[in-house]
């Protein structure tokens, strides 16, 4: 199966004080649709600029990212936002919790209406999605009154209502009580299991649990557990940890 997205030498550095400190180095990395890859990293080692750049958000300092075999860089402005309305959808630990007067029926159909979709259908597809995460109970209520749960919840239903190609999520669960984290973590295996290609980061490996893919971000190495994909186990309970037998995604070719 070809990649759905591919990082290839992808390095990027910032300037803190007087240092100039190297996120990411050289780092090369395939998804495939089904894949539900998580990357897990301390704060400030660069996982949501990792994020950010396969989004398309930012660019690389150096290397390629690609969407279905297209260069994202070269893509125009309005080419990269086209794919941000229709193929891939983020949710960023910042938008969680959302803070918004509207109804979670109005907010989750957001999407459909910008792209066209009619209300009264946009209603009708928000509807299934929120029922889809278990949201439905408050439907009607105002974003805004939600708990944090319910609000990544509803994050995650307004990425999904559009069915993307690619979800891209950034720390969604740490924040969560484990009750909410396994839940969301569950649903999140559901559309891998549907051929969602999902590429999402972690604090540590219990918001990683049922990944199908676990890697590790750390000094701007990206580094896989050295299994091969169908027999990369899954956890089947909260606490159990994949073992690392470190394999790095860098030096300009991607991982099989």
């Amino acid at each position: 199966m070809a990649a759905l997205l591919s990082l290839i030498g992808v390095t990027k550095s910032y300037s803190r004080g007087v240092r100039e400190v190297t996120v990411l180095n050289d780092v090369s990395f395939d998804l495939r649709g089904g894949d539900f890859a998580c990357v897990l990293g301390a704060q400030g080692d660069g996982k949501t600029t990792l994020l950010e750049i396969a989004a398309g958000f930012r660019r690389p300092d150096a290397g390629q990212v690609r969407f279905r075999g297209r260069d994202m860089g070269a893509a125009s402005d309005r080419a990269r936002s086209r794919l941000l309305r229709s193929d891939i959808a983020c949710v960023w630990k910042r938008s969680v919790p959302i803070v918004l007067a509207e109804s979670v029926l109005d907010h989750v159909g957001l999407p459909l209406r910008s792209a066209g979709v009619g209300r009264k259908q946009a209603r009708r597809d928000a509807a299934a999605m929120i029922d889809r995460v278990g949201a439905g109970t408050y439907a009607d209520a105002k974003v805004s009154d939600l708990s944090e749960g319910e609000r990544t919840r509803v994050a995650l239903a307004q990425a999904c209502v559009r069915s993307p190609s690619l979800l891209i999520a950034d720390e969604l669960t740490d924040t969560l009580n484990i009750v909410e984290r396994n839940a969301v973590l569950a649903l999140l295996q559901g559309f891998s299991d549907e051929g969602i290609g999902i590429l999402m980061t972690a604090a540590d490996a219990h918001g990683a649990v049922g990944c199908s893919r676990l890697l590790s971000l750390s000094g701007g190495r990206l580094i896989e557990p050295d299994l091969p994909r169908e027999k990369t186990p899954r956890p089947a309970t909260p606490g159990d940890v994949v073992p690392f037998r470190a394999r790095e995604h860098g030096g300009g070719s991607s991982s099989a």
